[in-house]
């Protein structure tokens, strides 16, 4: 076996064992494929943004990225799976599309799309000796009181690395003045299980200026990612933040209390940021007075991290008005997809054993090594649909079944081609080379001209209210066109090549029927 064929073997093998792998295993937090609504049901909903007269396009463009975090933001915070959040531009509107798969009321789904975010400032509270308070003393604490008996409100116990949210909060129980411990759901929370948590997890109080106002973010006019020229690296960012004439008033009050609190680098200097209760950052106060109303916070980030924060720290509300009853909205029966989904893949099973079932008989060993590449073909589509990820609708299934046919029928120009260089007397491996050369041509044309309706496809159902099935066709025949490209030319090339010099390479019975049994 040359060198060159042995190498691009071994690279097909182990692509194919990647694939298996990242099918069976949860591979880059990947479990399943991702379904869409109409196999897994759920709700979807499009809303039109509503911008005044006279807003810029560039104001429009900032907005809809913010409104797209802030509704993302608040839809993560309430579990639903996996959930499609994108831009819309229907008749020249910019439009928000959301899709919920599993969900199953859709008056609750429009109350979580337009309800307004609570955005606050918070402090670490510290105990009579000026130390942090940590969830670990609270356990240990046997008296039903705040460490700080000056701040009677809530306490969230959360950091920016615990797996992103606040797990406990703290409430004082009218009547009998207990503490007692809730989930972000307001449900009560065994202390047991709060026992096993092995972090210590800091207490944090509402941040109050001297006439006890809270900090919140209706004080906030602005927050921006800018290049952050100091930081050293001319990709980092900061964001920086404008608050209003009393809010920069109320932050200074807070930033000085803050910075006398501690040294650098303490946990009681941090100031901690909450949206909906759960904390997306905790900046450190670096010195205690903020001229102007301004302020920043930096850390390195990158453009994408200080975009979302700047858009989190503005989430108090949307930053335009939705439509009041949404321009489309669809609820999907489950029961309906479980059905559907079963159908599709008996149908793909079906058409897979079938098309192998008449390479195998048509081409003999010709077929038998299409079969093999088809199998590599399916294994590395679906694990590229599982890793990308791809949402599978069943218009997309449908696209995914088609270019099954599609990847044999670029083996069939070559193994014909093949078959007339055998006939004129060439030998096996001149065959193989001849035919694959002389098929590249017509396969690669045949393919762009797929590769640019499926352009024109997805292009046409993004610019479109529930576009979902024509995107997911034009998405699935796309990727797995341009994967059988590479199975027809590589793979099944490479198997052939293994049979070259060999004793079976002389009987062309086994390469097809329509050959007679002379020597080659």
């Amino acid at each position: 076996m040359p060198r060159r064929n042995k190498l691009v073997l071994i690279i097909t093998l182990a692509l194919f064992s990647f694939a298996i792998c990242a099918l069976i295993y949860p591979l880059f937090g990947r479990e399943k494929l991702r379904l869409g609504l109409d196999l897994v049901g759920g709700v979807h909903l499009v809303y039109q943004a509503q911008f005044p007269e006279g807003t810029t396009a560039e104001e429009q463009a900032r907005g809809m990225n913010r409104a797209l975090e802030i509704i993302r933001t608040r839809i993560d915070k309430y579990g639903v799976t996996e959930p499609t959040i994108q831009k819309l531009e229907i008749a020249g509107k910019d439009c928000i599309s959301v899709k919920l798969p599993g969900f199953t009321d859709i008056e609750e789904a429009r109350k979580l799309v337009k309800q307004t975010g609570f955005l606050e400032f918070r402090m670490v509270e510290l105990n009579e000796e000026g130390n942090p308070v940590y969830l670990s003393n609270y356990l240990e604490n046997d008296q039903a009181e705040f460490f700080d008996k000056d701040e009677d409100d809530t306490r969230l116990f959360a950091e920016e690395w615990y797996e992103g949210g606040i797990p406990v909060a703290i409430l004082v129980i009218d009547g009998e003045g207990n503490l007692m411990y809730l989930d972000g759901a307001g449900n009560p929370v065994d202390v047991e299980e709060l026992k096993r948590i092995p972090t210590e997890l800091r207490a944090w109080i509402p941040a109050r200026g001297q006439d006890g106002t809270t900090l919140t973010g209706a004080f906030l006019e602005e927050a921006t990612a800018v290049l952050d020229q100091q930081a050293g690296i001319v990709t980092a960012m900061k964001v920086a933040i404008v608050w209003s004439k009393e809010g920069g008033e109320i932050f200074n009050q807070i930033a000085e209390r803050i910075y006398n609190s501690g040294p650098l680098d303490s946990d009681q200097r941090d100031i901690g940021i909450f949206l909906d209760d759960e904390l997306i950052s905790a900046p450190q106060i670096l010195q205690p007075l903020y001229e102007g109303g301004r302020g920043e916070i930096t850390g390195g980030f990158d453009i994408p991290e200080a975009t979302r924060l700047s858009h989190l720290l503005e989430s108090g509300a949307l930053p335009m008005p939705l439509g009041e009853e949404p321009l489309y909205q669809d609820l999907v029966s489950a029961t309906r997809g479980t059905i559907t989904v079963e159908m599709a893949i008996m149908a793909g099973l079906i058409g897979i054993v079938l098309v192998m079932l008449f390479m195998i008989i048509y081409y003999r060993l010709l077929g038998l090594m299409s079969s093999l590449a088809l199998v590599f073909y399916g294994a590395l589509v679906l694990a590229l649909f599982k890793l990308i990820p791809v949402t599978l609708t069943l218009a997309g299934i449908g696209g995914f079944v088609l270019s099954i046919g599609m990847a044999v029928d670029a083996n069939i120009l070559i193994f014909e081609r093949m078959k007339e260089e055998l006939r004129a007397g060439r030998t096996l491996g001149a065959a193989i080379e001849t035919g694959f050369n002389r098929a590249w041509t017509a396969i690669r044309d045949s393919n762009i001209t797929t590769f640019i309706v499926c352009g024109i496809l997805y292009w046409v159902g993004s610019s479109i209210i529930a576009g979902e099935p024509v995107m997911g066709f034009a998405l699935t025949l796309f990727i797995g066109v341009a994967v059988s490209m590479f199975t027809a030319i590589v793979v099944t090339r490479t198997l052939l090549r293994l049979f070259v010099g060999t004793r079976l390479a002389q009987r062309t019975q086994l390469f097809s029927p329509h050959l007679g049994r002379k020597d080659v």
